[in-house]
Order: C-alpha cells, then sequence, then structure tokens
C-alpha cells in the first residue's frame, strides 16, 4: 500500500509539472504560442489544471475551516503575486521610464474587478481566483454525494453549462466565477479519480496506455478548438469543449502514469503556484529589457 501511495503521489505530481510547463510555454510567445495553438494542447491545458485541484479536494473541519484553508493556499498566494507584480513593474518603470511604452498608474491594482481584462502585469494568476470559486462551488455541492450521488452529477452538469453558454453570450461574472462555474466538472471529475483510486492505482488495463493514449489524440483531432477559459469564451460548442479536454487530460494523466516520475518535472509540479506566480513577471520584464536595451544596441 505504502508502495501505491508513494507511486501515486510521484504521478500526479509529474502530472502537475507537466501542466505548468505547458502554462509557462504559453505565455513564453513566439513558436511556443504557436505550437500552443496550432497542436491541440490548448484545449486541455487549464481543463487539466482544474482536474488536478480536484485530485487534492479535502472538506477538512467544515465550512469555515475550508473556506480559511483556501484564502490561505490560493488568495493569500494571489495577492501576493498580483501586489508583488505591480509594484516590480512600478518600480521598474520610475527607475527606468522607457522601459515601458505607457506611464505605469495605482489605478491598474483594480484591473482584477474589472470583469475578465488581462492582468497584463501577472496575467495567468488569474487561476488562483477561478480556481478559489470552484473550490467553493464544489464544496457547496459535494455534501450530497452520500444521499443523492445522481443530483451531484446533475448539478456538475448543469453548472458547467451554464457557465458554458454565459462565455458564449458574452455574459461575464466578476472574480471568474462564470470561469469557475464552467471549470466544475474537470474539478469533480479529479475528485471522483480520487475518490476510488481505479485510476491512480496501477490496473491490469494499464498496459493498454498506449493505445488509450491514440485514442485520445484522434478524438482531440477531430474535436478540438482553442479555448480562451480566462475570458470564458468557446467558439466552439459545449460537446466539443468538454470531450477535447477530458481526452487531453486523460492522455496526458495516462502519459505520466506510465512515465511515473522525472525529478525536476516533478518537483515543479508539487511547487507549481510558486512556478504559476513567478514566471510571467520574469517573462515579462526580461522581455521589456531585451527589447529596449539589446535589440537597440
Amino acid at each position: 500500500m505504502e508502495d501505491n501511495k508513494s507511486k501515486r503521489i510521484d504521478f500526479v505530481d509529474l502530472t502537475k509539472g507537466v501542466c505548468i510547463i505547458l502554462v509557462v510555454m504559453a505565455h513564453i510567445g513566439g513558436a511556443f504560442t504557436r505550437f500552443d495553438e496550432d497542436s491541440m494542447v490548448s484545449c486541455f491545458r487549464m481543463p487539466l489544471y482544474f482536474f488536478i485541484s480536484g485530485i487534492f479536494f479535502k472538506s477538512y473541519e467544515g465550512f469555515l475551516g475550508f473556506f480559511l484553508r483556501k484564502i490561505n493556499k490560493l488568495l493569500i498566494p494571489f495577492t501576493f503575486f498580483y501586489v508583488g507584480a505591480f509594484l516590480l513593474k512600478y518600480v521598474v518603470w520610475k527607475i527606468a521610464p522607457g522601459v515601458f511604452h505607457l506611464p505605469v498608474q495605482w489605478s491598474e491594482l483594480l484591473v482584477v474587478f474589472h470583469g475578465h481584462d488581462l492582468i497584463k502585469f501577472n496575467p495567468p494568476i488569474w487561476f488562483l481566483i477561478a480556481l478559489f470559486n470552484c473550490n467553493i462551488l464544489f464544496y457547496l455541492l459535494h455534501f450530497l454525494r452520500d444521499r443523492h450521488l445522481k443530483l451531484v452529477f446533475a448539478l456538475t452538469l448543469l453548472i458547467g453549462a451554464i457557465g458554458f453558454f454565459m462565455g458564449k453570450y458574452r455574459f461575464e461574472l466578476p472574480l471568474y466565477i462564470d470561469v469557475a462555474m464552467t471549470a466544475l466538472p474537470f474539478y469533480v471529475a479529479g475528485f471522483w479519480i480520487r475518490r476510488y483510486n481505479f485510476f491512480l492505482f496501477p490496473h491490469r488495463l494499464d498496459k493498454l496506455i498506449p493505445l488509450f493514449i491514440i485514442a485520445a489524440l484522434a478524438i482531440m483531432y477531430f474535436v478540438a478548438f482553442t479555448p480562451g477559459m480566462r475570458t470564458n469564451s468557446y467558439h466552439g460548442n459545449i460537446f466539443q469543449f468538454y470531450i477535447a479536454a477530458f481526452a487531453g487530460i486523460f492522455m496526458i494523466m495516462l502519459l505520466c502514469k506510465r512515465v511515473k516520475h522525472i525529478p525536476v518535472v516533478s518537483y515543479l509540479g508539487r511547487y507549481s503556484v510558486i512556478t504559476l506566480g513567478i514566471h510571467a513577471p520574469i517573462l515579462h520584464f526580461s522581455g521589456q529589457f531585451a527589447s529596449r536595451y539589446i535589440h537597440n544596441e
């Protein structure tokens, strides 16, 4: 049992590591952006992150305890990376005003309250707010699972569909609540995978993993499109979105289950929130300096 538990942790950490690497690649730009959009990766990258988060769901000691823990794990890191990235941008602008095309204004700190506007000084951390809301949504649902399991699944699908069509018809909720609704089916799927362990432990069907991966690739090839989860915008239909995303999720999960552990990637997965919070400011400021000073030279 201990051996299985160890393998399961390595396997999930590796999956988280692959996920955060895909997120970083999408923000590097250039050839990486084309790879992200043209290779079906974008259809499952952010859904995978919600799915993995569902694997780690714990109800703790009641709603208040759960709420405070999620504030500590998600909203406090968000605030740190949000304010920290802005202050770094402000200090750089004060020292070298010409680095940025426009002056840095304190009003930029309010961007998170402006619908789904891009957080230019640290774009990817929107996910932490959306994930916080997704946690709260599922916490309210999971109490029904013992006596009303079918109702839990029905409500999950209903909430996901409402979130998706809110995006299709451009009806936005503040603080990415609509995004959390769309992502709820991925989060719930991760929870049930963890609860029953039929996927995380070694299984006799693991020998068929290569075939399952090929099948997932085939599904994505025919139905995948590039979703905009931050803005909750989708040009494909709801079936394309969820089918392609789940195919990609299970493809990566199966691949990581087969590989089990890659030290550096698994380490990044274990501390993925840190990587999520710091990589964009590093890329942003290094790019600004390079374009201004190196290019000019």
